[in-house]
């Protein structure tokens, strides 16, 4: 009885120690991961992982891009003078004028200039050029583009790596018809790149260069004394050109007039021999009644 009830119990011991084996067997290691899991990871898309990266560097050290326009409309005495000083301030901050136009309006020159300089100059330059004259309108705005720049850029740089797998993919191609379809991927991916590099220049430009539209206007003639708007010497200037101009005007307009009649010339000297003719016979007359 007793050698049964002992290995009952052996045999029980032996079924306990066998569990407990099995069960450490199929328990995994720490820090392994599971098939599941290893499984979702392979599944991942080059394309994706590289896009969280791109995103990730993007949010660090990213720079504001804003692109900076000045309306500025001033009065000035001598436009051609005013044209001049602007070129030497240019000159002087690495700036260029882009485009100039100049025309008159009753007699007044008036010019309009697009001026581009570092935008870093704003400030140093736009009190230099309203120094030029009298500021009669002044209009700063800046444009943040900073979301599109970034984002264009992370698409360059995504199509880049694209290109640099097609390239591969060309050089183990096998068959015409897969290094057909390998560079019709190339060349779209080509000219998507060329396309986002050509935005990021203009982007560039804009950002880098500040535009500043600049308009000169002559000031309106004589002012009526109400109020001081010129120099009185000015004044004086002006009244005395207007005068020699007035002299000059009424001269022309009376030798271009004698010009005109000069065809009616004969007309003129017939009428006026017969109105001669007929005074003459009319006094003729008078003087003879006179006398009788």
């Amino acid at each position: 009885m007793r050698k049964l009830l002992f290995l009952t119990l052996t045999a029980l011991l032996l079924l306990v120690i066998s569990g407990c084996g099995s069960a450490t067997e199929n328990t995994p290691a720490p820090g392994v991961k599971s098939d599941q899991y290893a499984n979702h990871a392979a599944d991942m898309s080059t394309e994706q992982r590289e896009k969280t990266e791109t995103e990730e560097d993007g949010q660090s050290g990213v720079q504001q891009k804003l692109i900076t326009t000045v309306n500025l409309v001033m009065i000035v005495y001598d436009v051609e003078k005013a044209v001049s000083e602007i070129d030497k301030i240019l000159s002087e901050v690495n700036g260029h004028i882009q485009v100039a136009n100049l025309w008159h309006t009753n007699d007044r020159p008036q010019c309009s200039l697009v001026l581009r300089i570092p935008a870093e100059m704003v400030d140093k330059t736009l009190p230099r050029l309203e120094a030029l004259g009298r500021v009669d309108n002044k209009n700063i705005a800046g444009q943040d583009v900073t979301e599109e720049y970034y984002d264009i850029e992370a698409r360059n740089n995504n199509l880049k790596k694209q290109e640099e797998r097609y390239l591969e993919l060309l050089s183990k191609a096998n068959t015409v018809k897969d290094m057909l379809e390998i560079e019709n991927q190339l060349a779209r991916i080509r000219g998507e790149i060329e396309s986002l590099e050509a935005r990021l220049k203009v982007l560039n430009n804009q950002v880098d260069l500040a535009t500043i539209n600049v308009e000169l206007r002559s000031p309106q003639g004589l002012s009526t004394g109400e109020k001081l708007r010129d120099p009185f010497s000015r004044r004086i200037q002006a009244g005395w050109q207007r005068g020699v101009n007035g002299m000059i005007n009424l001269v022309q307009d009376l030798l271009v007039l004698a010009v005109i009649l000069l065809p009616y010339t004969p007309i003129f000297a017939v009428g006026g021999y017969l109105f001669y003719r007929l005074y003459k016979i009319r006094l003729t007359r008078k003087n003879s009644g006179g006398k009788k």
